[in-house]
């Protein structure tokens, strides 16, 4: 028994010591534009939010966000008559991931991001619309050596609903701080 400790023990040790890269961990906040795609009752609006970042390998990491954002006003023809129209606000919470140079080491880094996350808009006098909602889109990070990146990211957003989807261009910039390690780096 403890020779099957012992050979697990070591085993782990050294598959962890040989495939080891520092897990490095970061939170963001973010701000930008919310461009609609195709959509004629709102008009573009801003959007906010929070990120953390957990790199798992060396270029793959996960970012759990929370996500506010607006439309603007608009006009739009409802049976016949033309009538002014709330854009309202999209709150979401979501998980992306990142894959690229996400590692938070002073340069020029560029990322791609796909996720997904529970999306609701809400707008006076429209019923609200709760839905799942997917992104892809690329970013690119410029690390600093004190522990603090500025990033820049372009996504899609897509929201499915029943009469087809909701579209979205995502455009906005950031600040992120790095917390070091954990592993060894």
């Amino acid at each position: 028994m403890r020779r099957a400790s012992l050979i697990v023990s070591t085993g782990l040790l050294s598959f962890s010591s040989v495939n080891a890269a520092p897990m490095r961990i970061s939170a963001g906040a973010f701000a930008g534009m919310n461009l609609p795609i195709a959509m004629d009752d709102v008009t573009s609006g801003a959007i906010y939010g929070f990120k953390a970042r957990f790199t798992l390998l060396p270029k793959i990491g996960i970012e759990p966000n929370v996500v506010f954002s607006t439309y603007g006003d608009a006009e739009a023809e409802v049976y016949g008559e033309i009538q002014s129209r709330d854009g309202g606000k999209i709150t979401s919470f979501g998980v992306d991931a990142v894959l690229g140079g996400i590692q938070g080491i002073a340069g020029l880094s560029i990322y791609g991001i796909v996720g997904f996350g529970s999306s609701k808009w809400s707008r006076d006098g429209i019923d609200d619309v709760s839905e799942i909602a997917y992104y892809l889109g690329l970013g690119v990070e410029y690390a600093l050596p004190q522990s603090i990146s500025i990033e820049v990211r372009a996504k899609a957003q897509i929201i499915p609903h029943e009469d087809g989807s909701y579209k979205n261009g995502i455009v906005t910039a950031g600040l992120n701080y790095y917390f070091g390690a954990l592993g060894g780096m």
